[in-house]
């Protein structure tokens, strides 16, 4: 009130001004000292959310102001404003407590959510190196039994049958491998793209890759199978909507100068959905483990002080993901 006094205000508007300036200045320094002394460790809430929380303290503060200014003015209603004050900072506090234990509990409901699908991931990649090992106990024991022929017919001299034999053998091949489009030594990366290229092959997929990274990267395992995993899972599914012909993958990956590029298109026929702060929503029926790909995605880039950039037109979609090595000890 000092202080608009010196300005030149009004002495009628003296009064209420200063009260309400005053309590607006209180309101803003209890939201910078939460800001940067509470531990908070769930995620900030959309802009929308906010204004309309922030609606219950500034709401507050006008009945506050009111009934000082009544208490002010009629002496016999001071305890009951006092009481009020102390009543509305109680249900200011316990509104603002209660949204606190909600955003930590949606926050550990999608934790949770993270490690079922990091999970479900290891999974794959389990059953893809117990695939090639049985694929290489069969090639072993298939290999024994053709140079067991190959040396008997060495014995016998029959040179003629022995070359005709291992030109089959070279043409056949010895055990039906997958085809490995990604040799990059990363078994990671190396095994969810072989893997995600044989389905693609199945659906009649092109998938074109280009895989430029060394055989060790300074990321977690876990969120490079979050973040590939996923992306791949979700173009498979869109072009598997698309008719026979059309459908496409571009995977490009690379890593240089400790920058992890990652870049996935595909075509797709369903108009996305998104809620009603951009978030795309799922087409699957199975709302509680899908429908959190992308959420997945940039929580596991986030770890990097990476981007995630979505392009998203003329039924293309594209996702390109940016990280940095320099960051690893985040994570």
């Amino acid at each position: 009130m000092a202080i608009l006094k010196t300005i030149g205000f009004d002495t009628a508007i003296l009064k209420d001004a200063g009260s309400f300036i005053s309590k607006m200045c209180m309101l803003l320094l209890s939201v910078i000292i939460s800001h940067y002394i509470k531990d908070n460790h769930y995620s900030e809430i959309p802009m929308k959310y906010f204004l309309i929380i922030l609606l219950v303290p500034v709401g507050s503060i006008y009945i506050m102001h009111h009934i000082f200014l009544i208490a002010a003015a009629h002496n016999e209603h001071a305890i009951f404003s006092a009481t009020a004050s102390f009543l509305l900072l109680v249900v200011n506090y316990v509104i603002f407590e209660v949204y606190d234990w909600i955003s930590r509990d949606a926050e550990l409901r999608e934790q949770n959510r993270l490690y079922a699908q990091q999970l479900e991931l290891c999974s794959q990649q389990a059953e893809e190196r117990e695939s090639l090992y049985l694929e290489l106990r069969k090639i072993r024991h298939d290999l024994k039994k053709h140079l067991t022929i190959l040396l008997e017919m060495v014995r016998i001299g029959q040179m003629n049958e022995t070359e005709r034999y291992i030109s089959q053998l070279l043409d056949g091949g010895i055990g039906e491998r997958p085809k490995e489009v990604s040799r990059s030594g990363n078994i990671v990366v190396d095994s969810l793209i072989n893997n995600t290229y044989a389905l693609a092959q199945k659906y009649n997929i092109h998938f074109n890759i280009n895989v430029f990274i060394p055989a060790s990267l300074p990321f977690e395992s876990g969120h490079l199978a979050i973040i590939l995993g996923n992306l791949m899972e979700n173009a498979l599914e869109a072009c598997r909507e698309i008719k026979e012909g059309d459908r496409f993958i571009n995977l490009d990956i690379s890593y240089v100068k400790e920058v992890f590029q990652l870049s996935i298109r595909n075509n797709y026929q369903k108009k996305r959905k998104k809620d009603t702060i951009g978030h795309y929503l799922t087409t699957k029926n199975d709302t509680i483990y899908h429908g959190l790909g992308l959420s997945s995605i940039n929580h596991a880039v986030a770890n990097y002080q990476g981007q995630v950039e979505i392009i998203d037109n003329d039924n293309e979609f594209q996702v390109i993901v940016v990280m940095y090595g320099s960051y690893s000890e985040n994570g």
